[in-house]
């Protein structure tokens, strides 16, 4: 198994799976390209790599060790290691030394979309026809799009098997210590030599398959300030209980100024935002303004202990299931949504920013103080 390090690198439990994978009579290469390559780590890089050095790890692998090759990745790194897997093919027609590869929560996005807008895929993710195994994180924000994705990469020909890991946000990072987690991480050698033996009696296509358009890196989606909400939905009704217990409606949007922010406690941009919201809530108290903050698929109790240190002056609902989040297309954390007195989404924000820079409380008061400010008087 070639393993590949995701933008984040090589953490502890990957290394320990590596182990275990060996106890049962499977070598694993464990590779960080960024660190290799003395890069810093990114999304932006695995975009950028052309899979190159993934091609060329294969080729070695079998070499040295005269054994069949599986892949391996998770997250952004899915993108170098399918590019390396088809430039293989490309080079090597006649081999049958690949069997495919093992994707953990994959993002082949091309850059996080504006909020309310559809993820768009890299070309790779069509023109990829090797067996692939996705084991999906179950409450992973890209969770709500992988059949997109498999749907994506059935296009190209290849025979992608998906399973979903219920209760699970984060399967390689030590914080995320949630039973199912746990529970998941113990199964997770046996089921990737269960995959290995599936994958390998499917066949891998000597035929690589054509990149229908090139793609140049172009950034990586995160706003950093507010950009004008261009997708087509209206603004959701909100029925969820705080983390204390105590429940929270919200159907009519109208007549007020109201942000809803998606977070969750692991998220660094989450957290140092809070205060800027704080503040901005005193700086629009003199007109009708609600602020609102959705915390995506933690457990209250993590979310209580969490308000014991930090000081969050507005209401803090929980989306346990994450299906509220789903239902607003949140990618990414934090998602910020700005409704206007019409009742309309008019403004998003994909990142974390200073709530309370003046240029953004100008704009969200200008925003009540639009061309029907005469009828809000009555």
């Amino acid at each position: 198994m070639l393993s590949i390090a995701p933008s984040y690198g090589l953490h502890k439990r990957s290394m320990q799976i590596a182990k275990q994978l060996a106890n049962l009579g499977i070598e694993v290469w464990q590779i960080d390209l960024a660190d290799s390559l003395f890069l810093p780590q990114s999304t932006e890089l695995m975009r950028s790599l052309t899979g190159r050095y993934v091609a060329d790890l294969i080729k070695v692998a079998q070499q040295q060790t005269d054994k069949k090759i599986i892949l391996s990745t998770s997250s952004y790194g899915a993108i170098p290691l399918l590019r390396g897997a088809r430039l293989w093919q490309l080079e090597n027609p006649n081999s049958q030394y690949l069997i495919g590869a093992i994707l953990f929560s994959p993002d082949l996005y091309t850059t996080v979309p504006s909020l309310g807008l559809p993820a768009e895929y890299l070309p790779i993710a069509s023109a990829t026809n090797i067996p692939i195994m996705i084991f999906q994180d179950g409450i992973r924000s890209n969770r709500w799009y992988v059949d997109n994705l498999v749907d994506s990469l059935k296009i190209g020909g290849s025979q992608p098997f998906l399973k979903i890991l219920p209760g699970v946000s984060a399967l390689f990072f030590d914080e995320d210590e949630a039973p199912e987690t746990l529970q998941a991480l113990a199964k997770l050698p046996q089921d990737i030599k269960a995959s290995i033996v599936l994958l390998e009696k499917m066949p891998t296509p000597r035929k690589v398959v054509a990149l229908t358009r090139q793609f140049k890196t172009v950034g990586s989606g995160i706003d950093v300030h507010l950009k004008p909400f261009k997708g087509k939905f209206l603004p959701y009704a909100i029925d969820l209980k705080d983390a204390a217990g105590k429940r929270y409606q919200r159907k009519d949007y109208k007549d007020h100024v109201t942000i809803i922010n998606f977070w969750a406690t692991w998220c660094p941009s989450c957290v140092e935002e809070i205060p800027s919201l704080n503040r901005l809530k005193q700086a629009m108290r003199d007109i009708p303004f609600d602020l609102i903050s959705v915390n995506y698929a933690e457990k209250p109790d993590t979310v209580l202990q969490f308000l014991k240190e930090v000081d969050a002056q507005f209401p803090v609902l929980m989306d346990e299931s994450g299906q509220i989040s789903r239902n607003w297309k949140v990618i990414a954390f934090p998602s910020t949504f700005v409704i206007g007195p019409d009742g309309k989404i008019h403004y998003g924000v994909n990142a974390g920013i200073r709530w309370d820079d003046p240029s953004v409380v100008n704009r969200l008061r200008q925003l009540y103080a639009g061309p029907n400010i005469s009828d809000k008087n009555h």
